[in-house]
């Protein structure tokens, strides 16, 4: 899994419903108020360490799986034919992506690469995350 995918993926937990096209499955995270994990855990190549992460005090919902190329190029054809926030990079169409662009800006379209509509999305930035998200 790439680690944009995963980006993506998580951001889609910020959505509590889905207003678009786009359909994601969900699944529900339980066991609120679990115990915080108690392996230290170091950082940056350091010997100083912390713990007491995991522990969650609510409830949630997240996507069960990545985004897929196909879920991201039908959100590019609902909010990017000039695509002025750039949410698509031209790398989607070539080597690990998965996302073809046609048309010029104002009429772009998008399109899943044949073979690679079920893949992880890759290429996504953050600020792409968020927005999907939204």
């Amino acid at each position: 899994m790439g680690k944009l995918a995963r980006v993506a993926g998580l951001l889609v937990l910020l959505a509590a419903s889905s207003a678009s096209a786009v359909s994601i499955e969900w699944v529900t995270v339980g066991n609120a108020g679990n115990a915080a994990d108690t392996e230290v855990m170091a950082c940056c190549g350091g010997s100083v360490g912390t713990t007491g992460y995991g522990s969650v005090g609510y409830v949630y919902r997240i996507s069960k799986y990545e985004v897929t190329n196909a879920q991201y190029a039908e959100f590019l054809n609902e909010k990017a034919a000039a695509d002025p926030l750039a949410l698509y990079n031209t790398s989607m169409g070539s080597g690990p992506g998965g996302i073809t662009r046609s048309g010029g800006s104002g009429s772009y379209s998008y399109s899943a690469i044949v073979g690679r509509e079920n893949m992880p999305v890759n290429f996504v930035s953050l600020y792409d995350g968020v927005r999907f998200a939204n």
